[in-house]
C-alpha cells in the first residue's frame, strides 16, 4: 500500500509539472500569421523590447527627422509592393522606429490578418499626427482604439502600471515630443522621477557614438527634467 501510494504521489507531481510546462509554452507561443508576407518578419521576435534591439543593426544611419518614413524595414501586408519603404540611408526617427517595432509584433502575433493596406495606413497616420499644441497620445491612440472598425490592438495603461515593452508617447515642456518603448521607471527619493526607454533618439548613443536607436533616460519636470508627467501616455499590445 505504501509503495502504491508513493507511486501515485510521484505520478501526480509529474503530471502537474508537465501540465505547468505545457501551459507556459502555449501561453508564450507565437500565434503565426497566415499572410504570405508574414515570412518577411519571421526572423524577428514577437514582443516589443526584443524586436527593438533586433532592428537596431538595420538602422545603421543617424537620427533624421525629415523626408523619409524613419523606418528600418519595409512594411508589407497584402501584395508585393510595400506600403511604406525603409529609409535608404539607414537613418531613422522615433515614430518611424516604434511603428516598425509595433508592426513586426502585430505580424508575428497574427493580429492583423483581417486588415487591408488602408488599415495599416490609418494606423500609421494616427501614430504620426504630431501636434505639440494639443499633445495627442499618438501610438496610444493607435493601439487602444479601433482602426477602421477592426478589433482593438491593446489598451491604455498608466505610468504606475506600465510594464517593460509598453509603447509610450512623451511630451516635453519645450514643446517637443518623443515616441518610445518603455523599459522601466526611474526612482529618486521614493518617487517616480523619470523613465528609461528604447527608441531612435536625437541624442548620441554612448555605445555607437552617434544618434539613432538605443536606450535613453529622461526625467519629469518635477524631478529636474523636461518631460511632462501628465502628458506621458502608455499603451500595451494584446500579445499575452
Amino acid at each position: 500500500m505504501k509503495k502504491n501510494k508513493k507511486i501515485i504521489i510521484i505520478a501526480g507531481v509529474s503530471i502537474l509539472i508537465i501540465g505547468t510546462i505545457a501551459f507556459l509554452l502555449l501561453r508564450n507561443r507565437k500565434k503565426k500569421s497566415k499572410l504570405p508576407n508574414a515570412k518577411r518578419y519571421s526572423n524577428f521576435s514577437s514582443e516589443p523590447v526584443s524586436v527593438s534591439y533586433e532592428l537596431e543593426p538595420l538602422a545603421y544611419g543617424k537620427y533624421q527627422w525629415s523626408g523619409t518614413t524613419g523606418m528600418p524595414i519595409d512594411i508589407y501586408l497584402k501584395g508585393d509592393t510595400p506600403i511604406f519603404k525603409k529609409t535608404p540611408d539607414g537613418t531613422t526617427y522615433c515614430t518611424g522606429y516604434t511603428f516598425a517595432v509595433c508592426y513586426v509584433c502585430l505580424m508575428n502575433n497574427g493580429m492583423i490578418d483581417d486588415w487591408q493596406n488602408e488599415d495599416v495606413k490609418k494606423l500609421h497616420t494616427i501614430w504620426n499626427q504630431a501636434d505639440a499644441k494639443t499633445k495627442p497620445k499618438l501610438c496610444v491612440e493607435a493601439i487602444s482604439k479601433s482602426i477602421n472598425g477592426k478589433k482593438v490592438l491593446g489598451k491604455e495603461v498608466t505610468l504606475d502600471s506600465a510594464k517593460k515593452g509598453d509603447f509610450c508617447q512623451i511630451w516635453r515642456s519645450s514643446g517637443s515630443g518623443h515616441s518610445v518603448i518603455f523599459l522601466e521607471r526611474v526612482m529618486k527619493n521614493g518617487k517616480v522621477a523619470g523613465i528609461k526607454y528604447y527608441s531612435s533618439n536625437g541624442g548620441v548613443n554612448q555605445k555607437t557614438g552617434k544618434s539613432g536607436p538605443g536606450e535613453a533616460t529622461e526625467y519629469f519636470t518635477d524631478s529636474g527634467g523636461s518631460v511632462l508627467k501628465d502628458n506621458t501616455y502608455f499603451a500595451r499590445l494584446n500579445i499575452n
